[in-house]
């Protein structure tokens, strides 16, 4: 109980901040076309330079098409860490937002602040190094200054699979979830694009539940130009107890004239976005049952979905979802008087009041979709400076808070993802200087590094096929070994 007072006195003494709500500010990390600007001049050179002798050795057909988690990279790409322990960093923002979205009991309100989480943490997954590809069975824990608790373990090798579980230490939150990760090099386009397919949950204490699909990202200036990450396509945010769907567009096409005025001209981290009470009979095509499953004690893990096929994970197309938004973006356009307008995190010219407050005298939108679904507040910002729902600010990059989950010291499994052999090695050659004098030493240290790397890719071939039997079976039964598991009865 003590724990719930202090986060509501938090969020009291927060919501007396106001900000100017015309401020269309994005950080200067920002490239001019859009996404985050890579400024390592050294290791971008590394990587073109590698890329470079690898075409002129086997060609570009070594990399199109490939899925990244099959081609084996130089460890001068790499930065000292396991993908699992990078993931975490997409969640910098979970005690701030997850914290209050769990603390409040309007259910719109609570699908904002969860946006709030999932778009001001964007920014976080960008950078220029590729993490070591997890070793199936590798876990990564980790905890927030809260005491929130942070595990993860990969699952799968082939589709490389994680699964994690984020615990509020007075369970106001769960958040779980996870992803197949894919990615491929397309050399035309001169970048690598990779999406994280799968589900992100959050079950609340009051039994709501909240679920998250994600953005795919992609890597530009691959072998030539600026180097930059940005996000594109449509994500979404589900509250299907409440009839709840928030859309967001990334990138609307240019020639799209909306509710925020003229052609949009922006670089691509600008987002519009929606928050509708979907018609009864499009909920009813979303099949949540797949996504769900794996929190389903006596449901098999992968339900009507293969573990191979990861467009069973996929409620909605990300052409689906941008169309929607520019569709509901234009209604509200006609008729702006319909919308709501709650108090937000953020109080544009007020000094007072709070999320709840501003929940509890939020009326009911009038204003339909082009499908008799209800629109009830539109969002726009820039995943590098804001979100704003309604012209309230629930997010600005320069005043709300961050938090790195910080890694577990104490009692560390030997699968922890810091024991990696091929982690420490690189970590080596950080750890040397990289003055003149100690040039030569660190071409050896990298030359370590690199045989460590080859001999754990090798190790794992070897247990893949070691594996190969096992797995179809399991994969025949549903995700289960015959006659191993059974949670029906």
């Amino acid at each position: 109980m003590e724990s719930e007072k202090t986060a509501i006195m938090s969020l009291r003494s927060f919501d007396t901040r106001s900000f100017d709500n015309s401020d269309d500010f994005r950080h200067s990390m920002g490239s001019s076309g859009g996404g985050v600007a890579i400024t390592d001049g050294d290791m971008a050179e590394r990587q073109k330079s590698f890329i470079a002798r690898t075409l002129r050795t086997v060609g570009s057909k070594f990399f199109e098409g490939k899925p990244l988690t099959e081609l084996s990279l130089h460890v001068s790409v790499f930065q000292p860490r396991s993908f699992l322990e990078k993931l975490v960093d997409d969640w910098d923002y979970g005690p701030y937002y997850l914290t209050r979205a769990a603390m409040e009991k309007n259910p719109l309100q609570r699908v904002k602040l969860v946006a709030a989480f999932v778009i001001a943490g964007l920014h976080g997954s960008a950078s220029l190094s590729k993490p070591f590809n997890p070793i199936l069975g590798e876990t990564y824990s980790a905890k927030w200054k809260d005491g929130t608790s942070v595990y993860l373990e990969q699952t799968n090798h082939h589709p490389p699979v994680t699964h994690w579980l984020v615990r509020h230490p007075e369970d106001l939150y769960t958040f779980m979830g996870f992803g197949m990760f894919s990615g491929k090099v397309n050399m035309l386009e001169n970048c690598v694009r990779t999406r994280r397919n799968g589900v992100n949950i959050v079950d609340f204490q009051d039994g709501g539940r909240v679920v998250i699909l994600m953005p795919y990202m992609a890597l530009r200036g691959l072998l030539f130009g600026e180097r930059r990450v940005e996000f594109l396509g449509g994500f979404s945010i589900y509250d299907q107890k409440n009839d709840l769907v928030a859309d967001f567009a990334l990138n609307v096409d240019p020639k799209f004239l909306g509710i925020f005025g003229g052609a949009n001209s922006k670089p691509t981290d600008y987002f519009r976005g929606v928050v509708y009470k979907p018609s009864s009979a499009k909920f009813q095509k979303m099949d949540f049952s797949g996504l769900t499953a794996a929190t389903d004690q006596k449901a098999s893990p992968y339900m009507n979905s293969s573990l191979l096929d990861t467009k069973g994970l996929e409620l909605r197309t990300d052409s689906d979802i941008v169309s929607t938004v520019k569709a509901f973006t234009k209604e509200a356009e006609k008729k702006p008087s319909g919308l709501s307008r709650p108090s937000g995190l953020f109080r544009g010219g007020s000094k007072s009041g709070s999320v709840s407050k501003g929940a509890s005298k939020a009326a009911p939108a009038k204003l339909k979709g082009t499908d008799d679904s209800r629109v009830l507040c539109v969002a726009q910002g820039t995943y590098l400076g804001y979100l704003d729902f309604d012209q309230e600010r629930y997010w600005d990059i320069r005043d709300c808070p961050a938090e790195r989950a910080q890694p577990e010291t104490h009692d560390l499994l030997p699968t922890d993802a810091r024991m990696r052999r091929d982690v420490q090695a690189l970590q080596a050659v950080l750890d040397c200087s990289d003055t003149p004098e100690y040039k030569e030493e660190r071409e050896k240290l990298f030359d370590k590094a690199q045989v460590v790397k080859e001999e754990l890719e090798k190790r794992q071939r070897a247990d893949k096929k070691l594996r190969e039997g096992p797995e179809k079976a399991s994969i025949k039964n549903n995700g289960f070994f015959p006659n191993q598991l059974d949670l029906h009865s």
